[in-house]
């Protein structure tokens, strides 16, 4: 189910009833979306566009109050959001215009109180917002890009990562590691037999004698840092983020049956996991709704046919 409107429009969604939010919203002064303007308060434009990060921030913070309200106690809320620069030439480049991509609608941002090229670390801000606000931060996941796309900068290394932030209502809520851990490698079985050979008395190894590094049967905790490539497609959409990504998340956070939403669901990549997953899948987007309606159609009729 996918919900035309602004996130800014109450949710007609019942409180308490989903189990996961895995969202990621327009970044901050980077592109401007086919989609229309949102109206909040005496300011109307688009989210992302506002004038100042705080007017971003603060934007995000109203939506984010709905995610509270929808999301059980025991629910877990995941956050992509990436950082911009003041003075960008926009769509994600730096202040050399030519780090625009191909493709992209340019946006020009408006002069900000910062230094031109100055990093605004928007995904801080927002964080730190979100916890002042009584959200539990648990992880800041950083979710590395093998394929990351080329800039053209020369003063500074190219970006190859975003954040991921896993945010919680309560101290206790639905977790389940056993359903993502990796396959260990084989530096950690070599670590493990020079473990074995210490506690039969050789010397040299990095534990102390008596000790031993344990594996878990299904595999090692993944970590923080998760190096997934960013996948293509052929839709006419710049920022869909890859279904390996969205697995990780849903599958540690649900089970089958239960609701997950994406207020930002865009070409409907979260939506289409989900299902995939025996999930139910909800969004709400102001764009795109074609896109990710034959997207989620085209996955729901091959696996009830």
């Amino acid at each position: 189910m996918i919900y035309n409107q602004s996130v800014f429009d109450p949710w007609l969604i019942e409180s308490e009833s989903v189990q996961a939010v895995i969202t990621s919203p327009p970044y901050f002064a980077l592109r401007k979306y086919d989609i229309p303007d949102v109206i909040i308060g005496e300011w109307k434009g688009q989210y992302g566009l506002e004038p100042t990060p705080s007017d971003y921030v603060s934007h995000t913070l109203l939506w984010a109050k709905e995610a509270y309200r929808v999301l059980r106690n025991d629910g877990i809320f995941f956050l992509n959001i990436a950082d911009s620069y003041a003075g960008s030439g926009g769509a994600g480049g730096d202040y050399n215009t030519g780090g625009l991509r191909e493709g992209q609608p340019k946006y020009k941002q408006s002069k900000l109180n910062y230094p031109t090229k100055c990093q605004l670390l928007i995904p801080h801000r927002v964080t730190i917002a979100l916890v002042d606000a009584g959200w539990t931060l648990r992880n800041t996941i950083v979710w590395h890009k093998p394929n990351a796309m080329p800039e053209s900068v020369t003063d500074r290394f190219s970006k190859k990562y975003e954040y991921i932030f896993m945010f919680t209502k309560q101290e206790k809520y639905c977790f389940d590691l056993d359903e993502v851990r990796e396959k260990c490698s084989s530096v950690n079985k070599l670590r493990d037999r020079n473990s074995e050979l210490s506690n039969n008395g050789y010397i040299g190894d990095r534990f102390s004698k008596g000790e031993r590094s344990e594996q878990h049967p299904l595999g090692k905790n993944p970590g923080d840092i998760w190096s997934i490539p960013t996948q293509p497609s052929s839709e006419k959409h710049f920022a869909m983020w890859p279904e390996r990504l969205v697995e990780r998340m849903i599958k540690c956070s649900t089970r089958a049956r239960d609701m997950v939403l994406d207020p930002f669901c865009g070409s409907g990549t979260t939506l289409k996991v989900a299902e995939q997953l025996h999930r139910k899948g909800i969004g709400i987007d102001l764009g795109y709704h074609e896109m990710s309606k034959r997207r989620t159609g085209k996955i729901q009729k091959e696996m009830f046919t």
